[in-house]
């Protein structure tokens, strides 16, 4: 009676656990989209990567459908939607595809349709779709740009590299040149003028001043006045010259100036003139970009072929899972934690780390110098040792049945599920440990899973079903003491147990659910 009672407390703490799992489901599900009432209509994708069943149909941000079937037709996508009821689909009515995290968190935005527009059919078929986002239009307008930087090149060597561009440009030249001489003779011209000016003037006073020094007693009054008014000449004539001086100057600036702008204009010209030159022979990157067909091809392979790979990584879901597992020939649980990585619906990559209480066991061979009276001279000791173990596992899903391959509970073997109820019933066997010295058959494992709410799990099977039970007795790791329970290493025994799993979308629920600090 003492042996039921570990198990019994152990279905009672997971029935209590799958209890508060359920309520706060429930909770969790109070805001879902009612598919009870919903409609069906359906739509081609061309692309519908990241898509698969329950993905979720938004509008204005709510949730109003899901995915509920795909499928492929011919070379597209058919995907069946379940909308609420209460929505009012028209025929013009529009589905977006958009990805909403990094780990392929892909779903559809609505667009019910005009007011005006007929109303679409049970059943009917939304034509207007969109399904290429992201990198594929980054890529379509570098190849827009790309053809709009050719036609600028293309138009700049018509323009210059011509005979007649360069016929016009030339012409341009020799017209500043021939305006900058013509300044530049008018001003040495002036200044020839003013000095002969300045000379005969300088004469005239010398003259007047040699008239009043033989004359100076009668023509005094004169001389003064004289005097007087050629100062005032003078005065007059100083300041004609400070200022045909200073707009000399200021033109010959001027036309320095002029002929330094030409000069780096024409220097200009060259540069464009030799830079076309070379992107029309090809020379340079952008030359062999341009006139290189094969470079070319190239570089829009490479740009697909990226955006291929960012098209798989953001596509990719991601499932956590945690399990519990009451060995009743153990008497102890059994844990595994699990990660399913999902590139597309019908393949995925199984990560799990597994607590295990058989453990892994070593076999060491002694010999006893001398042997007790009640021991061989040479003995096999078998030692357990409690430690975590691993599987990474490859599958492909076959209509209704799922092959697996790679590592099992650290060494190498092959599964496979069956299944069954749109996937809530699922039949698993495992096949692994194949090279255990101390039995006659490989450890193959056998199970019945059945989901529900979305999110639970419950199992029940047999594990080592073709070995007989092999059991050692237990010693205190302290003392050395010998132990009344044994510890059970090989063979068959069954086992109940219950979990959990989630996807990334329900992991961002419930953090949204959560109260904000």
């Amino acid at each position: 009676m003492s042996s039921l009672v570990t198990p019994f407390k152990v279905g009672l703490l997971v029935l209590a656990a799958v209890g508060a799992f359920i309520v706060f489901q429930v909770a969790l599900k109070q805001n879902a989209p009612d598919t009870e009432k919903a409609r069906t209509v359906h739509a081609y994708f061309d692309d519908a990567s990241g898509l698969g069943i329950k993905s979720r149909v938004q509008t204005a941000g709510i949730p109003v459908g899901e995915v509920s079937d795909i499928r492929l037709d011919g070379a597209r996508a058919r995907l069946t939607l379940k909308i609420r009821g209460d929505m009012a689909l028209k025929t013009d009515a529009r589905l977006f595809k958009r990805s909403e995290s990094m780990l392929g968190d892909y779903l559809i935005d609505l667009y019910p349709g005009s007011p005006d527009a007929p109303p679409l059919e049970e059943g009917g078929q939304i034509l207007a779709v969109t399904d290429r986002t992201g990198v594929d239009q980054a890529v379509n307008q570098l190849n827009d740009i790309a053809a709009d930087i050719k036609e600028v090149t293309k138009s700049l060597r018509e323009v210059f590299g011509s005979e007649h561009g360069a016929g016009n440009m030339q012409t341009i030249v020799t017209n500043l040149v021939s305006v900058s001489e013509s300044l530049d003779k008018t001003l040495r011209e002036s200044g020839g003028t003013l000095n002969s000016a300045l000379t005969n003037i300088d004469a005239l006073t010398g003259d007047i001043r040699r008239l009043t020094a033989s004359q100076n007693g009668n023509i005094e009054a004169i001389v003064v006045n004289v005097r007087g008014a050629s100062e005032q000449v003078k005065e007059v004539l100083e300041s004609v010259k400070r200022l045909l001086g200073k707009g000399e100057g200021e033109l010959t600036s001027s036309v320095q100036s002029l002929q330094n702008t030409l000069a780096k204009l024409d220097a200009a010209i060259d540069n464009i003139q030799s830079i076309t030159h070379k992107i029309d022979e090809g020379e340079g990157p952008i030359g062999k970009l341009i006139n290189d067909e094969e470079l070319g091809e190239k570089l829009s392979t490479t740009v697909s072929d990226v955006s291929d790979y960012i098209g798989r990584a953001v596509g990719m879901a991601a499932e956590v899972s945690l399990r519990s597992e009451y060995l009743f020939r153990q008497g102890s649980v059994k844990n595994t934690f699990g990660i399913r990585l999902i590139p597309k619906p019908d393949k995925y990559y199984l990560i799990e780390l597994i607590d295990d209480p058989r453990g892994n066991v070593t076999e060491t061979t002694v010999r006893r110098y001398p042997p007790d009276e009640d021991e061989s001279a040479m003995q096999t000791v078998l030692t357990t040792e409690q430690s975590f173990k691993f599987s990474a596992q490859f599958a492909k899903r076959f209509y209704f049945a799922t092959l697996r391959f790679g590592v099992i509970e650290s060494t190498g073997g092959i599964g496979g599920n069956l299944h069954f109820f749109d996937d809530s019933l699922a039949i698993s066997v495992d096949l692994f440990d194949f090279t255990a010295r101390d039995v006659k058959w490989p450890r193959l494992r056998a199970a019945v899973n059945y989901s529900f709410l979305g999110h639970l799990k419950v199992t029940a099977g047999v594990d080592d079903l073709f070995n007989a039970p092999r059991s050692l007795d237990a010693y205190d790791v302290e003392d050395g003491t010998k132990l009344t329970t044994r510890k059970v290493i090989r063979g068959r025994d069954w086992f109940v147990g219950a979990g959990f799993y989630f996807t990334d979308e329900d992991f961002k629920s419930l953090l949204s659910a959560l109260p904000s600090p």
